[in-house]
């Protein structure tokens, strides 16, 4: 009976932390912001049914914190001043200064208006206007169902998921300043950065140590750490699969070139790289974006390489035996390296594919599948010309042979 009573008290205290919980944010330096929102936009009134917006930036904040809370998908939002949704109302027809974000975006997404000094682009001077809350990572998983919304709150653009080729366009058209080619709304949004502008420099600036935070996490989201990660995960991949593995693979097959006993090294060596892109894969977690919005792109190319690290694994460890192993053993190694090549060329070309998505930059798959092509046409060659010389090594052999047994 106790074990039940305390089963009940201890789901009872869960359900109330749960109710209570609330989730923590970081504010972002004025300006910083990525310049695209997928959690969809509200208009935070003074009041219930206002037209008015909510001047105050800390009540506004407050309440956009509530429909980011209630949105469980939701990791930050931004709020807008006033002075830039006259601009907003003109161009887009309504006006929002309240928007929530859920996935995390490429770097080129990201706007930083402090940045644009005397002569701003159109993206730094709408930008000047927002503030970012970042959800802290410990909160991400903190709560397990909604909570409540503010009140005062409207949608006015539903959530959406942006596709690959939407977000290509979008950066090219970040990159390009925001040219969005209509004099009058560049001319308001002129009008709402100067005065944003104004209203931060009078502001208390933010302590220190948050303004640290704020920028050690804005480096972080812009992907710059992400990106070399990703990096250096495709090189360590591309060597443990694209000359560790062919190395297992061959190596029996020239024992004049590479010596019986550097194989059990080869195989620890790509073992260990392996293990290697794995770690690194998993510290840098989300990452890449899905391949022409196919979902189970990411997942794929993550469960093939969990499944090469395990077929690296056997392989390592069926090569640490005495000298006498037998034929069947050296079968099974050069399989096992057969097919962890195979594979090691779908996990490389297809991380190419997610790495160029992402970063809308050079596709180099198709690189490596070339250098597969030659690796493979100098492989046959080798043995075909092995072949050839011990053919003609055995034909003098035999000629040899029978002379000899001719004068005897």
């Amino acid at each position: 009976m106790l074990p039940v009573v305390a089963a009940v008290v201890a789901l009872a205290s869960a359900a109330v932390a749960n109710d209570d919980c609330t989730s923590s944010y970081t504010q972002l330096p004025h300006g910083q912001t990525p310049y695209e929102n997928d959690g969809g936009c509200f208009f935070c009134a003074k009041f219930k049914g206002s037209s008015f917006p909510i001047s105050d930036l800390g009540d506004l904040s407050d309440n956009c914190k509530q429909m980011c809370d209630n949105d469980p998908a939701c990791t930050a939002y931004t709020i807008a001043r006033s002075a830039s949704l006259h601009a907003h109302e003109y161009y887009w027809g309504s006006a929002a200064n309240c928007c929530l974000e859920r996935e995390e975006y490429p770097p080129e997404t990201y706007i930083d208006a402090q940045n644009g000094g005397d002569e701003p682009n159109t993206c730094e001077k709408e930008s000047m206007c927002w503030t970012r809350y970042e959800k802290d990572e410990e909160s991400l998983s903190k709560c397990d169902k909604k909570q409540k919304k503010s009140k005062l709150c409207k949608p006015i653009w539903k959530a959406r998921k942006f596709s690959n080729k939407r977000k290509k366009k979008h950066m090219k058209f970040i990159k390009n300043g925001c040219d969005y080619k209509d004099e009058k709304f560049e001319s308001m949004l002129d009008e709402a950065y100067q005065q944003c502008k104004a209203e931060i420099e009078d502001e208390p600036q933010q302590p220190e140590l948050v303004q640290q935070k704020a920028q050690q996490a804005t480096f972080e989201n812009t992907g710059v750490y992400q990106r070399s990660a990703w990096v250096a995960h495709g090189v360590f991949g591309a060597i443990a699969f694209g000359i560790l593995a062919p190395l297992s693979a061959f190596g029996p097959s020239f024992p004049t070139l590479i010596p019986a006993e550097a194989h059990t090294a080869i195989h620890v060596s790509t073992f260990v790289l392996a293990l290697v892109t794995v770690v690194i894969a998993g510290k840098t977690k989300k990452g890449l974006v899905d391949i022409n919005g196919d979902t189970n792109a990411k997942e794929t190319h993550q469960i093939v390489g969990l499944a090469l690290l395990l077929l690296v694994c056997l392989q390592t460890l069926g090569s640490i035996h005495p000298e006498d192993k037998s034929a069947l053993s050296h079968k099974l190694i050069t399989g096992a390296g057969l097919i962890a090549l195979g594979f090691g060329v779908y996990e490389v070309t297809s991380g190419c594919a997610l790495f160029a998505a992402t970063y809308d930059t050079v596709y180099w798959g198709q690189v490596y599948l070339g250098y597969t092509f030659w690796l493979i046409i100098m492989v046959v060659g080798g043995k075909l010309a092995m072949k050839y010389r011990w053919g003609k090594t055995r034909t003098k052999y035999t000629q040899v042979h029978t002379k000899a047994f001719e004068l005897t």
